[in-house]
């Protein structure tokens, strides 16, 4: 019981891993307001730049090495492995943003928006450049992790298997739907640990919100249909090897979907309809109270996307239909 309790909680401390801090910053990139650049990075910075460090890599990797140990233990030499390339890849994430990007944030931290250098797009860009660096190895230390689920136990118990092509299809559904969902967890983390969203100004606030507004008005639809109905499609599989309860927890991570998109669309939505409605100069004297309430539903959204994840990692706990002896 232990064993699986904790392989259960390094698989959502890995999960966050895949995140940086510093949310969706991509609108900053290039030429734009000095002015509010600095106010998100200076926040930002503070909230980050230790704190990300020991939530997002220290804590995982000390579970992440516990685990290796673990499986190592257990002659499960292969998913240690892929475990210890997960630290690798945490630990290489870590050198980037230490040797790299802390020297240039160091210089940022010293800018006013009357007194930059003359190079101070490009020293900018770079920053971000290592900070994606960053993420990208975050992603896949999650990636290694998740194929141990995938790797098969020395220990061969005859199971209940379905045609090779539709066992195929399965694993791979649920592999993508587990690397995909699992990023779902660091919102949460974000939403917790790095809370700089609630010190930016109301400009600042509104000039990064609405270029990602835009973007998820377009692609949110596309990307609920697609997962939806990879949902689906792994539910029927599931029920189709008589394996009732990975199905119905499947059910349970569908049903958490539709609730996230429910409240995206009848709260968030209306909520990013005012905001985008507004400009620096008609921001209202409210706004900051508006901003919190639009962020108390994105808690609540990350809280489902949460219990979503949990629901496919608990599919990996759930006993496997055995093959009856004749």
């Amino acid at each position: 019981m232990f064993k699986k309790t904790f392989l259960f909680v390094t698989t959502i401390l890995a999960a966050t891993s895949a995140s940086t801090g510093y949310g969706s910053p991509d609108s900053l990139k290039g030429s734009v307001s000095a002015d509010i650049f600095l106010d998100w990075f200076n926040n930002a910075e503070k909230c980050v730049h230790i704190k990300g460090l020991i939530i997002l890599n220290l804590i995982p990797s000390i579970f992440l090495i516990i685990q290796s140990v673990l499986f190592l233990k257990d002659q499960k030499k292969l998913k240690g492995i892929f475990t210890v390339f997960a630290v690798f890849a945490n630990l290489i994430g870590v050198f980037i943003i230490i040797n790299y990007a802390y020297p240039i944030a160091s210089q940022i931290e010293g800018w006013a928006p009357d007194k930059l250098p003359s190079n101070w797009i490009s020293l900018k860009d770079e920053w971000f450049k290592y900070i994606e660096i960053y993420g990208l190895l975050g992603m896949l230390g999650w990636l290694c992790f998740v194929i141990t689920y995938f790797v098969p136990s020395s220990k061969h118990v005859a199971v209940k298997k379905l045609p090779r092509f539709l066992n195929f299809s399965k694993n791979a559904l649920l592999f993508f739907l587990t690397f995909v969902m699992g990023l779902s967890a660091a919102r949460l983390y974000d939403f917790c640990f790095f809370t700089f969203t609630y010190e930016i100004s109301g400009t600042t606030f509104i000039e990064m919100h609405r270029p990602l507004d835009l973007v998820i008005r377009k692609v949110a639809p596309i990307v609920f249909t697609f997962l939806f109905s990879l949902y689906i499609l792994l539910t029927i599989l599931f029920f189709s090897e008589k394996n009732k309860n990975k199905g119905l927890l499947i059910i349970l991570a569908t049903i958490f979907l539709v609730c996230d998109t429910f409240i995206a669309l009848e709260y968030n939505g209306p909520i990013n309809d005012l905001f985008n409605s507004w400009t620096s100069t008609t921001i209202p004297i409210n706004w900051a109270s508006i901003r919190d309430k639009w962020l108390n539903y994105h808690l609540y959204r990350d809280v489902l996307m949460i219990f979503g994840f949990s629901s496919i990692i608990l599919t990996y706990f759930v006993q496997k239909n055995e093959i009856a002896k004749k």
